[in-house]
């Protein structure tokens, strides 16, 4: 496979692996803000996203190969780094996949309309084709991954021009929420953060893509870019349609009583056509099954990495404790989809943030690949935007 078809790819899975449960908590979140702040927010987190991905793939460019960020901690810091670091990696990859899993799930019980007493028989099947998938080569993962991604963005597509048309431009929640309290903006951040959470693969694309500098920074960019695009033009029309279908709805979602279901419920409605409700369950199938694979291969490749033989019987113990964990964790933990979103961005926020300024802080290197990576004030303030995300989040958990 040549170098511009393997960049396609890993653009297609910085994408899908980003755009995934956030992006269904997405509407629920910014409607707190009301539109022109949530798309501000949204914006600020994607360059820190893309920065701190640099930051990253620094890092593994001065190392030579690819390394999950606890092995970076580890060589380039010590021991404490490298716990932190493997620590963080893999509460924030097993709380992803258990979202991931809980999610495809519940929509597999409200497609087949089951009763929730099934539930852990769903979930449980989800898991085995999951795990069926992610034995593939990646090579075979890139092109599955990018048929799902594609087929999500075509759908997408359709349902925005569909919704679209029921939008009345004089009717729009520009600044309709609770964006002056700081409980909104509190709960909102660190969901924001994760669903640009594509740090996962670093290490596993910066293999794929033969650590060339130039396509590393091509496929960040756009593979982060796409995300943010989707996710602004999907929460205007979604909001946008809500708030001129049911106020009283809407008003619901801003209050925190609204969850997943429910909102893809109405959606459905709002055209009053059902094979939109069908478009709608479709695409939060896909864009949760894009962001478990690309997690799941992070995941399963980080565990591998850590055993001292390498064959087929620990791609399947690999496999099996990516998946198994998560399965378990989806089945005891109801209805806790956005929960462990929050969660998951306190721990994004340390691994994708402050341990790699920290790591490049202390560490000694002679050679830079990204000039940007010594700019002192963009350091800076991507270090007090990853204390901001864990004290939101701290604060969330506390009250």
């Amino acid at each position: 496979m040549n170098i511009k078809n393997k960049q396609l790819g890993a653009i297609f899975i910085v994408a899908g692996t980003a755009i995934g449960g956030g992006m269904i908590a997405l509407p629920i979140m910014i409607a707190k803000l009301g539109i022109v702040l949530g798309t501000v927010l949204m914006l600020f987190i994607w360059v820190v996203a893309y920065y701190t991905a640099i930051i990253n793939i620094e890092l593994i460019l001065r190392a030579g190969k690819g390394l999950s960020i606890g092995q970076l901690g580890a060589l380039f810091s010590g021991k404490i780094a490298s716990l932190i670091g493997v620590g963080s990696l893999k509460l924030l990859m097993f709380s992803l996949m258990s979202v991931y899993i809980y999610g495809l799930t519940s929509l597999c019980q409200e497609i087949l309309n089951l009763n929730k007493e099934y539930f852990a028989v769903v979930a449980l099947f989800v898991s085995l084709c999951t795990a069926l998938v992610l034995f593939l080569p990646i090579r075979f993962l890139d092109y599955v991954n990018r048929i799902l991604f594609m087929g999500a963005l075509v759908f997408i597509g359709i349902l925005i021009l569909t919704l679209v048309s029921s939008i009345n431009g004089k009717r729009i929640p520009f600044f309709v929420g609770k964006y002056g309290e700081f409980s909104s903006w509190s709960v909102v951040i660190p969901v924001v953060f994760t669903s640009f959470g594509f740090q996962v693969v670093f290490h596993t694309l910066s293999n794929y893509c033969d650590r060339n500098k130039k396509v590393l920074n091509k496929v960040f960019f756009w593979g982060s870019l796409i995300p943010a695009i989707v996710y602004i033009i999907w929460s205007y029309v979604i909001l946008c349609a809500i708030y001129n279908y049911d106020l009283d709805f809407y008003t619901s979602i801003v209050d925190g009583k609204v969850d997943i279901g429910e909102l893809v419920k109405t959606l459905g409605m709002i055209s009053g056509l059902k094979t939109i409700q069908v478009m709608v369950w479709i695409i939060s199938f896909l864009a949760i099954a894009t962001s478990a694979l690309g997690v799941g291969m992070g995941l399963c490749d980080s565990i591998e990495s850590y055993m001292k033989i390498k064959n087929k019987h620990s791609k399947w113990i690999s496999i099996a404790i990516a998946i198994g964990i998560p399965s378990v964790i989806a089945i005891i933990v109801p209805s806790a989809f956005i929960v462990i979103l929050g969660f998951a961005g306190m721990m994004l926020s340390v691994l994708a943030i402050l341990l790699p300024i920290y790591i490049l802080a202390v560490g000694k290197f002679e050679n830079v690949y990204y000039a940007s990576t010594t700019n002192k004030f963009m350091l800076a303030g991507s270090a007090i935007m990853g204390v901001v995300i864990i004290l939101c989040e701290t604060i969330n958990i506390a009250f």
